[in-house]
């Protein structure tokens, strides 16, 4: 195996730090929209966060704005720092009301991932809202998923959770029509993974790069 390199993300980064940019991003949200508010979710927000959570925000707009807020997000978050990626969830992507945004940044760590909700205030955090199957899209890319599964293996493993790396690695290798081999350990079916998507998807090499980087670094 090659040395790591250097100049790719770590995995984790200071947690002081990551709630910095967590207040940068919802600063930046609440300017974009005015009468919006962005707050703290999941983990940050409730205290049980570790060094490998990665930031979960609930933007929640007036409802007249709401498509102007879901038109002006990806040019208002580039301005916190460029982006690596920029997906919305497929379960929710004909949604009126809600868009459930995962947003990669570059030259950040790894785990800094952000996962956004941009919500019309008049259903806010409304489970019905949220579970609504008639709401799905169709704009999805399996083999990015598949890398954020060989990366949340990467956290289980250092959490000490192996069957839980071991049943999202399966997953991931299934969202690219393939399976992992049983003979190899967790930390060489992360890095299979991420050579067979960057293998199939070049636009994707430099993230599979980054995941190969961070399990030789994290899991030796």
């Amino acid at each position: 195996m090659n040395p790591p390199d250097p100049e790719v993300p770590r995995l984790a980064g200071d947690p002081g730090q990551r709630l910095a940019f967590a207040d940068r991003i919802r600063a930046t949200l609440a300017e974009a929209v005015p009468g919006s508010v962005a707050e703290l979710r999941g983990s940050l927000a409730s205290g049980s966060a570790d060094v490998y959570s990665d930031v979960d925000l609930g933007w929640v707009v007036p409802d007249d704005r709401f498509g102007a807020a879901l038109g002006c997000v990806s040019t208002a978050l580039a301005t916190v720092g460029p982006l690596a990626s920029f997906r919305s969830d497929p379960d929710n992507q004909r949604s009126p009301h809600l868009r459930r945004l995962f947003v990669r940044f570059a030259g950040v760590p790894l785990s800094w991932r952000l996962d956004l909700e941009v919500w019309a205030a008049s259903v806010a955090y409304d489970a019905a809202v949220a579970d609504d199957p008639s709401m799905r899209g169709d704009e999805w890319c399996p083999y990015e998923s598949a890398l954020m599964n060989a990366l949340a293996a990467i956290k289980q493993l250092l959490r000490g959770g192996p069957e839980i790396a071991r049943d999202g690695l399966t997953r991931g290798f299934e969202r690219v029509g393939a399976e992992p081999r049983l003979d190899l350990s967790s930390q060489d079916r992360v890095i299979e993974l991420a050579h067979l998507v960057a293998a199939a998807r070049p636009h994707l090499r430099s993230f599979a790069t980054d995941i190969i980087t961070a399990a030789i670094r994290e899991l030796a």
